[in-house]
């Protein structure tokens, strides 16, 4: 060994280089188990699903195949079934544009403004965003009711009552309200991205506002602007929660017409309208990718605030104050019904009237005292940390799988599989589901629920470990093996270590997501015991005892702790970061 092998320093800033058949038995151990899961819990039920739309009845028998495309003709040849189709068309493509209408201006105003204003505004958006979707429509049903305020200053304002509740004007407030956070969140991340210097030229070369606008900052937005409204068009497409709560009985969706069905076992039509919704999803999931180059699930990760230019400061202008207003409103439809069921909960009356009258903690008493809630509370919570747990797995598992792999063909094939059951809609999960889990004997059992929870949580935990992992530092990860660490202890004291935040934020995202999903619990739960979003759902469907609103609150409040700790936490590591960048 010569001087200057001797005094060479190892290149640990590189990806370590593990043997060529070694690494492929070590990437394929990670992947079967997973690719098994997804066989069984997401190839399968929608396999499930393509054969009953081609059985005649509906009932497809293996030993004795038969095939027919009845169910699809029947689906454009009835008028009624057209009738459902063309409103639940006209209920996305309305949502898209007035939630497109609402974000962008509230999304430009909050990237203008300085930091800590900013962040401010999109911690208002983040709340609404995390709380059960079941919590935000028992607030707007008991705003748009008879008795509630919004009606009650329409009669006080000489306007006459306003009549929304049931119908298709409450169906889009709703799905709208909805819809509005993903809708910011994309945007925001588009317009927090656009080099504020090529505005800066425009101007300086004598462009006025409006041309730098339109012709400068307008085209850096289209990919975001086109991607976040197909990704709100899929969404409003598929929705099922907010028409099956808020719409009439003569305000039917695909969604809701396919639950329907499936209530009174004709597996056929229901099936074939699910295959339809999915094939108009991946029509328009294709779009996402070819406009803005891959898909990333809007919400995830955390949403830092951009802070305002020195080269562009922020000025009061006809535009920008046109943008507030809009701003204001934007964010008050969000805020106002999750801070609505907070004195719903106090009132002494034994049925939910708004003003309140009276004030007692009975009802918070209740919910911990009687079995109506505490079981709900413990089977959310226990199917709820088994769906992080197995979600965080499977994330861990895809990501080291992708970061060490250098094909981009085989990384697009293993990103399509994560995000795959997030792009098909809910109902059509939920039909193939149930039927492949009443094959295994698995409805109405935890483990089923967890399982089935955990098709649609694992590609977000994936989405955010993935991330993490790809931006850290490989070199640490070769030091180590260096050192003679095995590579297992390496992985979870060095790899899992250094992204520890993101694990912690993917096991917090997937708990929250299984919390509050109802679509997949309403068919696999069969017992007595319903998860918590579940049981909210039948009250609001049946009548709503002042207990909801007590839930409600307390939901409401634990997600404000989390997010702000959430917060608190990612400014800490931030600040550590850069103390560190500024002492190298």
């Amino acid at each position: 060994m010569t001087a200057t092998d001797a005094t060479t320093p190892i290149p640990v800033t590189s990806a370590p280089v593990l043997h060529r058949s070694r690494a492929l038995l070590a990437r394929w151990v990670l992947l079967l188990p997973i690719l098994a899961f997804y066989v069984i819990f997401f190839v399968w039920p929608i396999l499930t699903v393509v054969l009953r739309s081609l059985s005649p009845d509906g009932k497809f028998d293996a030993a004795a195949p038969q095939f027919t495309v009845d169910n699809f003709v029947q689906l454009f040849g009835d008028d009624f079934l057209l009738l459902i189709e063309g409103r639940t068309l006209l209920l996305a493509i309305n949502s898209t544009l007035i939630t497109t209408a609402l974000a962008f201006p509230t999304a430009y105003f909050i990237s203008r403004l300085k930091r800590r204003t900013a962040s401010l505004l999109l911690l208002l958006i983040l709340v609404p965003f995390w709380v059960s979707i079941v919590v935000r429509l028992f607030a707007v049903t008991s705003i748009l009711s008879p008795n509630g305020p919004l009606n009650q200053a329409s009669i006080a304002l000489g306007f006459g009552p306003l009549e929304l509740l049931y119908t298709q004007g409450g169906v889009l407030v709703g799905t709208v309200m909805y819809l509005l956070p993903y809708m910011i969140l994309v945007l925001y991340a588009g317009m927090v991205a656009v080099d504020d210097n090529l505005i800066l030229a425009a101007r300086t070369m004598g462009a006025g506002p409006a041309y730098s606008f339109f012709r400068v900052y307008l085209p850096q937005l289209r990919g975001s602007l086109l991607s976040g409204a197909l990704l709100i068009f899929i969404l409003g497409l598929s929705f099922f929660v907010v028409p099956a709560l808020l719409g009439g009985p003569r305000d039917q969706t695909i969604a809701v017409f396919i639950q329907q069905q499936i209530d009174i076992f004709q597996w056929g039509i229901a099936s074939a309208m699910g295959i339809i919704l999915l094939i108009a999803t991946v029509i328009c999931y294709i779009g996402v990718v070819r406009i803005a180059g891959s898909f990333s699930p809007g919400g995830v990760g955390s949403v830092q605030a951009k802070g305002v230019s020195a080269e562009l400061p922020f000025r009061w202008s006809p535009a920008m104050v046109v943008s507030a207003v809009l701003a204001v409103v934007t964010i008050a439809v969000l805020v106002i019904p999750v801070l609505f069921v907070f004195p719903l909960s106090t009132g002494e009356t034994g049925t939910v009237v708004f003003p309140p009258r009276g004030f007692t903690l009975d009802w918070f008493v209740q919910v911990f005292t009687t079995p109506t809630w505490i079981g709900p509370i413990m089977q959310s919570t226990v199917v709820g940390l088994g769906t992080a747990a197995l979600s965080v797995a499977i994330g861990l598992a895809l990501a080291r799988v992708t970061s060490c792999i250098r094909s981009t063909a085989w990384k697009a094939v293993i990103g399509g599989l994560a995000f795959a059951p997030i792009i098909a809609p809910g109902i059509l999960l939920a039909i193939g589901i149930f039927d492949v889990e009443l094959q295994l004997k698995l409805t109405g059992t935890v483990i089923g629920l967890i399982l089935a929870h955990t098709v649609i949580a694992a590609p977000l935990s994936y989405a955010l470990i993935s991330a993490s992992m790809a931006g850290a530092d490989r070199g640490v990860e070769a030091a180590a093996w260096t050192l003679g660490a095995s590579r297992t202890r390496t992985f979870w004291t060095v790899v899992v270590r250094g992204i520890l935040p993101s694990v912690l934020g993917a096991f917090a995202i997937a708990f929250v997501t299984s919390w509050d999903e109802v679509v997949l619990a309403l068919f696999l739960q069969t017992g007595p015991t319903k998860t918590l979003p579940v049981t909210i759902y039948k009250y609001l469907e049946s009548g709503i005892v002042p207990t909801v609103p007590a839930v409600a609150s307390l939901l409401v409040t634990l997600v404000v702790v989390i997010v702000v700790v959430r917060g608190v936490v990612n400014s800490i590591i931030a600040r550590r970061r850069a103390a560190l960048r500024e002492e190298a």
